[in-house]
């Protein structure tokens, strides 16, 4: 095989896989994206999130191998501040811009926030940014995250 040809070649071979070219996984994928865009829909706490995370889980599975690992740090992330949400006897929708009613403990409020603080550490806005940028990239999605 000439140079020329060998460049070629995988150049067809990088172009096939961001497009999918190994099945319909990554078209898949971006088509449930498009499907639950309302998902991400967020106030900034992360709170919104927690109202779509069956949703969130189900995009997760459908995602391709290279987010896997950022997929599990975003659902780790939430589901811990889902935990803490739903011991304090809370819900999600009862929060008001990030806060929880006036009537929880201020152990429940300690938990949530230190909770809440693991959705902004670095390594889950990082994950964020990559699934993120994936949907731009691949998807021609803009998700809001």
């Amino acid at each position: 095989m000439t140079r020329g040809r060998g460049v070629g070649v995988a150049a067809l071979v990088l172009f096939a896989s961001l497009t999918g070219g190994c099945g319909n996984g990554v078209q898949d994928y971006c088509g449930a994206l498009s499907a639950d865009n309302a998902v991400f829909v967020d106030d900034g706490t992360g709170v919104g999130l927690l109202n779509h995370l069956p949703e969130l889980k189900s995009l997760a599975g459908r995602a391709p191998d290279d987010l896997t690992a950022q997929w599990q740090i975003v659902l780790r992330a939430l589901q811990g501040l889902h935990d803490a949400i739903t011991k304090a006897g809370l819900r999600p929708g009862q929060f008001v811009n990030g806060n929880p009613p006036a009537s929880v403990s201020a152990s429940a409020r300690a938990s949530i926030a230190a909770a809440a603080s693991q959705v902004s550490q670095p390594d889950v806005v990082d994950a964020f940014n990559g699934i993120d940028q994936e949907a731009k990239d691949v998807c021609k999605l803009q998700l809001g995250l």
